[in-house]
């Protein structure tokens, strides 16, 4: 019963910490509509038709995440969708305290309480950030290491057959199922300095490496997954190192979590001959997590686990009577969670959305092709296809070439040949710029484009043959906005 108690109230505080943000994700829309391609039509795209640029092979390792999302957009609406995100994380702290069961011949759920406290608000990514796809490989990841202590301890090899089947799932849903491969070396790795049995994680690495052809792309699919994983993406905030910022407070939760725990680690390295699994984990975790803030869940996860008994021995030495203080813990996190519920619904927030610009562009009847930031192309063509078609989105390399992206940091950076873009036989009627960019000085320089609307956030210019005389101004309203937040009109329909 108490541990019942505990995962609801774990609930309760994934739940109200969603809620601060209730941000939809940049490109959450491009998921929706491959997932209602399917439905609709029994398939999923594998050509872009949303873009008039070149593109490849539309190589989506996100498209049984998309399922999911349009499945239960369609029928629970965002109210679904927020429910949703959070048994997903729910799902993920509970995984942590179980394999800490199975690790520890004492827990403390206090003391569990207390870490996944300090856990939640170290990533934001995750716990505070709007759905994503990549929140299943934090969930099959800690799924993965949970039957991975479990076999460690009972050392009942044979379950590790469990592993390649939920693989087959991971890959469909998303590409960070390289992850697990990774999880399965650094066990072998670490049962091998051990030495104890190493060859059953060789066995069954090779086999879950094996089962990711099984996809919609075959061989070609897990070549783009393993060059997605190591492709630079410099302008692309998920992807440089959370201590890279010029601003020390940014992400300055995970940096307390990650100093802290790193020199608990580094205090207890003269343990790693009684467990190179945990340590291996750890540092490695520890390094992905210092370079890429995407990667810093994964450091999170692990560190909770291996450490946990590691802090919970510090408390023990020391004699510190930490009894109060878990249940102050306890009354905090459900007095917190209350009052976030309380003064926050959860209502889509779209204020990241260029929601005022693309109504203007509709209500105009403006048709013609549109350059946006590629974060804002997925909205765009949410609610704008076929009568618009984008550059680009944010799927990059899973639909366009690296050429594509170059070209558009280079026009709104305003970077040597920024102009480029606009002469590489390509037809741009409308051009989409933040309100405060650098890039309206020049763009308004020039004579073959006029600027025609500005909203609070987004400037649009036209092309001058697309001029009109008369303009209608979109509706101020946010709730009219809200209220037709999750709504597209596009269907697919079989030719």
């Amino acid at each position: 019963m108490k541990r019942i108690l505990f995962y609801i109230l774990i609930f309760i505080f994934i739940y109200s910490l969603a809620l601060i943000n209730n941000a939809i994700d940049m490109d959450y829309w491009a998921r929706i509509l491959q997932g209602n391609a399917f439905w609709q039509l029994g398939t999923i795209l594998k050509q872009d038709p949303f873009s008039y640029t070149q593109t490849h092979l539309w190589l989506d390792h996100e498209w049984g995440s998309s399922i999911i999302f349009s499945f239960i957009q369609n029928h629970f609406g965002y109210i679904g969708i927020h429910i949703f995100r959070t048994l997903l994380v729910t799902s993920i702290f509970i995984l942590l305290f179980e394999t800490i069961r199975l690790r520890e011949e004492k827990t403390n759920t206090l003391l569990c309480l207390s870490l996944f406290i300090i856990g939640a608000y170290a990533i934001p990514t995750i716990t505070m950030s709007a759905l994503r796809c990549h929140f299943f490989t934090f969930f099959f990841f800690s799924l993965f290491i949970f039957l991975l202590e479990y076999i460690r301890k009972h050392e009942k090899y044979r379950l590790l057959i469990a592993l390649p089947l939920i693989m087959i799932l991971w890959v469909n849903i998303h590409g960070g199922c390289v992850s697990g491969l990774g999880l399965l070396f650094m066990y072998a790795l670490g049962e091998f300095i051990n030495k104890r049995k190493f060859l059953p994680y060789i066995y069954t690495m090779l086999a879950c490496t094996l089962v990711m052809f099984i996809n919609p792309y075959g061989f070609e699919y897990v070549k783009f997954i393993f060059m997605a994983t190591t492709m630079p993406r410099p302008f692309v905030t998920e992807w440089i190192s959370p201590f890279a910022h010029n601003n020390w407070l940014f992400f300055i939760e995970f940096k307390i979590f990650y100093i802290i725990n790193l020199i608990i680690l580094l205090f207890n390295l003269k343990k790693f001959k009684q467990d190179a699994v945990k340590y291996i984990i750890l540092i490695i975790c520890a390094y992905l997590s210092f370079k890429y803030i995407k990667n810093t869940p994964f450091f999170i996860i692990t560190s909770i686990i291996f450490l946990y008994g590691d802090i919970l021995s510090f408390f023990k030495k020391f004699k510190v009577d930490t009894k109060a203080i878990y249940y102050v813990a306890y009354f905090f996190v459900l007095i917190h969670a209350l009052n976030i519920i309380v003064y926050n619904k959860p209502i889509p927030n779209i204020s990241l959305q260029p929601y005022k610009v693309v109504e203007f562009i509709k209500i105009n009847e403006l048709k013609g092709n549109i350059l946006a930031p590629f974060d804002m192309g997925s909205y765009i063509t949410y609610k704008l296809y076929p009568n618009n078609l984008i550059y680009m989105d944010g799927r990059y390399e899973e639909v366009y070439f690296k050429n594509t992206k170059d070209l558009l940091d280079n026009f709104y950076n305003v970077t040597k040949d920024w102009d480029k873009i606009l002469d590489i036989g390509l037809t741009h009627d409308y051009i989409i710029t933040p309100r405060n960019g650098l890039i309206n000085d020049y763009l308004g320089k020039r004579k073959d484009y006029a600027y025609i609307y500005a909203d609070e956030d987004n400037c649009l210019f036209i092309r001058n043959e697309k001029l009109k005389s008369k303009y209608y101004r979109p509706s101020q309203d946010y709730n009219y906005y809200l209220q037709n937040a999750l709504s597209t009109d596009i269907l697919f329909v079989v030719k």
